[in-house]
């Protein structure tokens, strides 16, 4: 019987040792994730606040170029409108050394025509403006269409640039001889100069209406009283079904002089759209806040410089673009109405569905924890019932059946506890009594005894 009693015992000893063991190791499992969680987002706003503005390097084109005094003016206008972003304007020779810088990781966005070609990681911001094929030729000079040419003196860009690929564009569609034409390779400024002098009959530009050289050919042209002729790319809708990259555009009459109108008409011709760029893996928050000063204050930026009213987002159903940039697709997309906002109906039923099964369930669990705890209540009273049938006990063998009582109890506690009748808080209590209660048997033995 001693044996008996020491085994039970000793068994509820290791329960409650264990018990503790769980207890002291959640209580410590729980304290260390608190700990963590509360280390990773200290972390988190730590580094947060001891972020400085972002510098976006932009790859821009020709100093003083149309797109270099554009991301001037933005950089201007973001200096006065974010605190957590700053643009430095780098000025490049042509749109392929800007793709380059940018494949090379030397600058995070750039300026670029749409017709140049770029790697599968290259994405849009905006549309910035559109550059016009622009053939100009001295009014005395009888040259009214492209084919014209043939014969003629005429000042082309450089060659390797954008430009001049563009001439050959135009050349290849009306099959002017290349050996027919006695072609001059010049700056435009040089060409320009020529033009008025008379040195050379015409010459080719891709360039925005607004440029800064251009308008100064047409106003020395004015003060020289030597009419200009614009010459219509009028076969430009047919150019651009062959090169998808290209548009249709027209210069209005008198875009250059009003007095006597050049162009004299409305003149169709081939336009690029310039665009801004960058690669796919930049941090999407700069970006989505360039693109929002790009929009937000676009007003400040065309009273700085008139192109900037042309700043649009990428039509994809119009000619051939680049996929938009995560944080340009960001910004555009604040209005758009989110996918809880789309799916109201369906998710408020869900969500009404949930919260009943959860309802359901804390129910049942508290009917399981009160039938857990009425059950460990009617062990609580069998051992109170022992300890005061103790206390009226005048034989030893009174106290012998209740110590086979009391450990028989014991036992059936320990069976309840492994299969979840009873709780681990209910069986400490009953631990605790069941000591007492033992105690009361073992002191009234001593006594009867005597």
């Amino acid at each position: 019987m001693e044996n008996k009693e020491q085994i039970a015992i000793d068994e509820l000893r290791l329960k409650n040792e264990k018990q503790s063991k769980q207890g002291g190791y959640k209580l410590f499992s729980r304290l260390a994730l608190l700990g963590l969680i509360a280390l990773v987002v200290g972390g988190y706003f730590y580094l947060i606040s001891d972020e400085g503005p972002v510098t976006l390097k932009v790859a821009s084109g020709p100093y003083r170029s149309d797109s270099y005094e554009l991301m001037k003016d933005v950089a201007s206008v973001v200096s006065r409108h974010s605190d957590n972003l700053i643009i430095e304007v780098i000025p490049s020779k042509n749109s392929s050394e800007n793709i380059s810088l940018l494949n090379k990781g030397e600058v995070d966005v750039a300026t670029i025509r749409s017709d140049t070609p770029v790697v599968s990681d290259v994405r849009m911001i905006a549309d910035l403006f559109p550059d016009y094929f622009q053939l100009i030729s001295r009014s005395d000079s009888l040259i009214y269409s492209p084919t014209d040419l043939v014969g003629k003196t005429v000042a082309v860009p450089f060659y390797g640039t954008d430009e001049l690929r563009s001439f050959w564009i135009v050349g290849d569609h009306y099959d002017i001889p290349i050996s027919g034409v006695n072609w001059v390779s010049i700056p435009f400024e040089a060409g320009a100069s020529k033009l008025l002098s008379g040195e050379v009959d015409a010459i080719f530009t891709v360039r925005s209406l607004r440029d800064r050289v251009l308008l100064n050919l047409f106003s020395d042209s004015e003060l020289k009283k030597l009419p200009l002729r614009y010459v219509p790319i009028d076969q430009a809708e047919a150019i651009s079904i062959k090169r998808p990259f290209l548009q249709v555009g027209s210069i209005p009459k008198g875009t250059f002089i009003g007095n006597a109108p050049t162009p004299r008409s409305h003149s169709i011709t081939a336009t690029v759209q310039r665009v801004l760029v960058t690669k796919d893996n930049l941090d999407p928050e700069p970006i989505r806040e360039l693109t929002r000063i790009l929009f937000e204050h676009r007003l400040d930026l065309t009273i700085r410089f008139a192109l900037a009213s042309a700043i649009k987002r990428p039509n994809f159903a119009e000619g051939l673009a680049v996929p938009l940039h995560e944080g340009s697709q960001q910004y555009f997309d604040r209005d758009e109405p989110s996918f809880i906002q789309e799916n109201a109906e369906p998710l408020a039923l869900m969500v009404t569905v949930a919260a009943m099964l959860f309802s359901s369930l804390i129910a049942l669990r508290s009917r399981f924890g009160s039938s857990q705890k009425n059950r460990m209540d009617s062990y609580n009273y069998l051992l109170l019932d022992i300890a005061e049938k103790a206390k009226l006990a005048e034989q030893r063998n009174e106290i012998v059946i209740l110590k086979k009582e009391l450990f028989e109890t014991l036992e059936n506690v320990v069976w309840a506890l492994d299969t979840d009748e009873v709780t681990e808080e209910g069986f400490q209590t009953f631990s605790f009594l069941w000591e007492s209660v033992r105690g009361v048997l073992v002191e009234r033995e001593k006594e009867i005894i005597g």
